[in-house]
């Protein structure tokens, strides 16, 4: 079973390598270029320090050891509308697609609601935003809380 933990420092390589598949299945051919591996490692490092949350999803197989097979990636920043305040925005979702049909989404899923449930309560955000590309498969998420607010459309 996929254990979901915080990611470390250690981990930025596996990540780095589901990032550069995410980018290519993701519908928005801007990713493609999206290859600065330093500023990555830099938004991750911020990321894990406490300006986001970076989740991984990890199988511990006898034979190839502990593998990373999924992640979430959210940056906490400040509201445009209120300074004072800030979210909690998904930036990258992403489960390996040989891991996918088990329980690795729903797991990464459901700890990021708590996640950000508990830094709402701590008042250390307002809200927490998760969102769906067209190519992703329905997660239900208003089965987790969410409600579709809006859509987006990229040019």
């Amino acid at each position: 079973m996929a254990k979901i933990r915080d990611a470390t420092p250690v981990d930025f390589p596996s990540i780095l390598n589901m990032l550069r598949r995410y980018r290519k299945a993701a519908p928005m051919s801007f990713l493609l270029e999206a290859d600065d591996e330093q500023h990555v490692i830099k938004q991750l490092t911020e990321f894990v320090a406490g300006r986001g949350l970076v989740l991984v999803s990890e199988n511990n197989d006898q034979i190839t050891g502990m593998l990373i097979t999924g992640m979430l990636i959210a940056a906490i920043d400040r509201s445009f509308w209120h300074p004072e305040k800030c979210l909690m925005i998904e930036v990258a979702y992403w489960v390996e697609p040989e891991f996918r049909g088990g329980t690795a989404a729903h797991r990464l899923l459901k700890e990021y609601v708590r996640r950000g449930e508990t830094m709402k309560q701590e008042s250390r955000i307002v809200n927490f935003i998760i969102s769906k590309m067209n190519n992703s498969p329905d997660l239900s998420f208003d089965k987790f809380g969410f409600q579709k607010l809006e859509e987006f459309w990229v040019n």
